[in-house]
């Protein structure tokens, strides 16, 4: 069954180009990286840790999937909060939007620079699919190969006003 699931999911994310290896790698790592935020005791409401996945309507399976593994990663807590995961259309976004953290799968559309420029404003982790959105102010991304490597952008850490625990900064790759 769960052969015949990863198989659909692969098939489903290929359509779009999405890697379903990195996804889920993405899925297990992103929320542990949340929780490194020295401030995140203030991004929380209620012991709830919500993490935004934007999405276009083109990315809603894929967004619906990740979605999805960490849910079952996760079983919605993370240490000793309650991890929320919203689905959020870019058609529907609003700068009211107070997750903790935002994910975005392609950084290149202006809706999206709003969503970047949001996560910014209010010091907000902005994870992105792929690492070559750096162009484009994403704050942190992950890349699979033989090893997996954590990316973070140097050039926008300033931009965001977000310190980590010194740890991160050992485990992750600062790309300028």
């Amino acid at each position: 069954m769960r052969l015949l699931f990863l198989l659909f999911l692969g098939i489903e994310l290929m359509a779009l180009s999405v890697d379903p290896l990195l996804l889920k790698a993405q899925a297990s790592i992103f929320p542990k990286i949340m929780l490194l935020d020295t401030n995140i005791s203030n991004k929380t409401k209620d012991k709830k840790l919500i993490l935004s996945i934007v999405y276009t309507d083109k990315e809603y399976v894929s967004a619906k999937t990740f979605k999805e593994m960490i849910e079952t990663e996760y079983q919605d807590k993370l240490g000793e909060l309650v991890l929320e995961v919203h689905l959020d259309n870019i058609k529907m976004f609003a700068s009211t939007n107070d997750a903790a953290a935002y994910y975005i799968f392609d950084a290149s559309s202006i809706k999206m620079m709003d969503v970047i420029s949001h996560a910014k404003k209010k010091h907000r982790i902005c994870f992105g699919y792929n690492y070559k959105d750096f162009d484009q102010n994403t704050l942190i991304s992950l890349f699979v190969k033989e090893k997996t490597y954590i990316y973070l952008n140097k050039s926008a850490l300033h931009e965001y006003g977000i310190k980590f625990t010194p740890i991160f900064y050992r485990i992750a790759k600062v790309i300028e």
